[in-house]
């Protein structure tokens, strides 16, 4: 299985660099240029952490041993470490393959004799982190960027009832997208609506309903883009988008009561 994280120096740091115009963090204050560039060794701390406990979970899968619940554990790490905000702010192109591995990773445990599969997702994991980190470093040699204001497309109002409704347009079109073949641009919109829809509004939702948010994170950044790679059926993901649609409808309940309880200015 070869990775997909192979990036030229001046490639990766235009796409790096974009992603992290558009990307809003949603956990705190997102990290600027200058806490990216002092942080670097703790985000390095961080990764080698995550390399090593998923290496152990690793070696006791192969000595038969029942893993899935550390894997469950390692990516609440993922979720925690402040490695995660700066990926998702700065280097927002290598967020999904990050959670692609941990998810690839996690399914791969639950099978028995799948030593190989394994070996490949924890391959894959221990890749993508270490692009993560190579990626925040290039930011951080950089000059900060100028900001011109945040693309509307990722500053919906809390109550923007449209955003959801998009959302799920959207995710309507992948799985047409699939059904029809094309499955590099199911991807693409996938990643698009995370980005562009999604992350505009996970800080009003995070405040009432912080495992909703990381479950559709999950589902934007691993559960889908898997089935794509594994070419599951176009009904298999359509389910998947069923299942979606339902956690949209409670985050749609969450903006809708976020907004009307929004103290007026007047």
């Amino acid at each position: 299985m070869k990775s997909s994280l192979s990036f030229t120096k001046s490639l990766l740091f235009g796409a790096v660099l974009l992603c992290g115009q558009a990307a809003s963090a949603h956990r705190g204050d997102a990290p600027s240029v200058a806490e990216v560039k002092e942080h670097l060794g703790d985000y390095e701390s961080e990764i080698a952490d995550m390399r090593d406990t998923a290496a152990k979970i690793v070696a006791d899968y192969d000595k038969g041993e029942k893993v899935g619940k550390r894997v469950d554990a390692l990516v609440e790490t993922w979720e925690e470490v402040e490695f995660h905000e700066a990926v998702e702010t700065h280097a927002m192109v290598l967020y999904p393959p990050i959670w692609t591995a941990l998810g690839g990773l996690r399914e791969a445990v639950d099978e028995d004799n799948a030593g190989e599969a394994v070996a490949e997702w924890q391959m894959r994991l221990n890749n993508a982190l270490h692009e993560g980190v190579g990626a925040l470093k290039l930011v951080a040699s950089q000059p900060a960027p100028a900001t011109h204001g945040k693309d509307e497309a990722t500053t919906s109002a809390a109550g923007d009832e449209p955003t959801i409704q998009i959302i799920k347009d959207n995710l309507a079109q992948v799985v047409e997208r699939y059904r029809s073949g094309d499955s590099e641009g199911a991807s693409a919109l996938i990643h698009q609506t995370y980005m562009q829809r999604f992350e505009g509004i996970e800080g009003t939702l995070i405040e009432s309903d912080a495992d909703l948010v990381t479950d559709l994170e999950k589902d934007f950044n691993a559960t889908l883009p898997l089935l794509i790679e594994r070419s599951a059926s176009a009904d298999k993901l359509a389910a998947e988008v069923k299942s979606m649609n339902a956690k949209l409808d409670r985050a749609q309940t969450i903006l809708d009561e976020a907004a009307k309880n929004k103290p007026s200015v007047f």
